[in-house]
Parts: structure tokens; C-alpha cells; sequence
């Protein structure tokens, strides 16, 4: 695939533009102090092309730029511009956010490892259980995830607080089930839900 055809690299390369013109601003008025916050978002959205291009979240380009919106709200407008300070309740609006994101992805991993045929090989509420387990198991990783990099490098993620931990989990879990209204429709209820038969062709496309 060339890179007109790669729109996933086209708009990480077009963010590392935005990054370094961000560094430099950085260093020139606020003294670099967000520098290694810049260079750290830098390779997360690296990982987080490759991963997509490497695993079954390619079957699925919606995955791609919901995970990427998430990471620019959370690391670029949240730490870099310090949205977190400015905006009160930023962060729990970012965790209510990454429970529609990992529902959406357990929903696609469970049509990835069903080779999309549930309706003729799993009972009807099964994608609804598979995603729902795989939010709340998505949120408490995440936890753990600000844990280690807060232990690692100094920062401050959870605030130190179990109260913090405890409702980010929380916020995860029941965005993570909302994230299921849809896909019930369809599967219990027989609606067609465009959104839900979009993800259903490109999964079944990419076999």
C-alpha cells in the first residue's frame, strides 16, 4: 500500500508536524518543559499505528481513529496543554470516552476470533458479554497502565487516590456497556444499525 493509499500514516505524519512545531513552541516559551511529554505521545502514536496495522484492529479502520481521538484528548490536550487543570472533570469525560472505545474494540476482536459468523455459530447476547468483560478488563488495564507510568516517571495520573482509580473504572464499565445499546439493537432486537453492519463488512471484507 503506497502512503496516498495509507490514510492511517498520512494522519500520523501530519501529527508529527503538529508535534514538533508543538516542541518547539515548547522550548521557546514555556522553557521545554513538556518536551519528554511531546516525545512520549510521539511513540505511543507510533506503537498505536503499528499495532493497528499489525493486528486485527486493521479490519476495522473506525478502531484507528477513535483510539487516536483518545490519545490526542488524553495526552496532547490533557497533558501537553494541560486540559486536566483547566477543564474540571476532564479526565473522568476521557474515561467515559474510552468505555465506548474498548466496547467497540471487544465487539471487533469478537467478530475477529468468530471470523464474523455469530449469528450462526454463538447465541445472540454473546458479542454484548464479550465486549462488556472486555471494557471492564480494558479499564482496569488502563489503570494499571497510568499506575506503572506514574511509578515509572513521577507523574501523577491517578492523584494518588484509590477513590481516583475506582470511579475511572467505573466511568469505563458503564460506557463500555452503553457502547452495547447499539449492537443489541441489532443482534436482539433485528434493527439495522448501520453503524453496526459498516464494521460487520469491512470485518467480513478483510478476512
Amino acid at each position: 500500500m503506497s502512503l496516498l493509499e495509507d490514510k492511517a500514516l498520512r494522519v500520523n505524519l501530519i501529527t508529527m508536524v503538529i508535534l514538533v512545531i508543538t516542541a518547539i513552541y515548547d522550548f521557546l516559551f514555556r522553557g521545554g518543559e513538556k518536551l519528554f511529554r511531546i516525545g512520549l505521545m510521539a511513540v505511543t502514536l507510533w506503537i498505536v499505528y503499528f499495532v493497528y496495522k499489525k493486528t486485527f484492529l486493521r479490519k476495522a479502520r473506525i478502531s484507528f481513529y477513535l483510539i487516536y481521538a483518545f490519545i490526542i484528548g488524553a495526552m496532547y490536550l490533557g497533558n501537553v496543554f494541560d486540559f486536566y487543570i483547566i477543564i474540571p472533570m476532564y479526565d473522568k469525560i476521557l474515561h467515559l470516552l474510552s468505555g465506548l472505545i474498548i466496547g467497540l474494540i471487544g465487539y471487533i476482536l469478537f467478530l475477529h476470533v468468530s471470523n464474523g459468523s455469530v449469528e450462526n455459530s454463538f447465541k445472540r447476547y454473546m458479542p454484548m458479554l464479550f465486549s462488556i468483560i472486555f471494557s471492564i478488563a480494558g479499564a482496569a488495564v488502563w489503570e494499571i497502565w497510568e499506575f506503572s507510568t506514574d511509578q515509572l516517571f513521577g507523574f501523577a495520573s491517578q492523584n494518588n487516590s484509590l477513590h481516583d482509580t475506582m470511579w475511572d473504572i467505573i466511568c469505563g464499565t458503564l460506557m463500555g456497556i452503553v457502547a452495547n445499546i447499539p449492537i443489541y439493537l441489532y443482534y436482539i432486537k433485528g434493527k439495522k444499525i448501520k453503524f453496526i453492519q459498516n464494521i460487520n463488512k469491512q470485518i467480513n471484507e478483510t478476512k
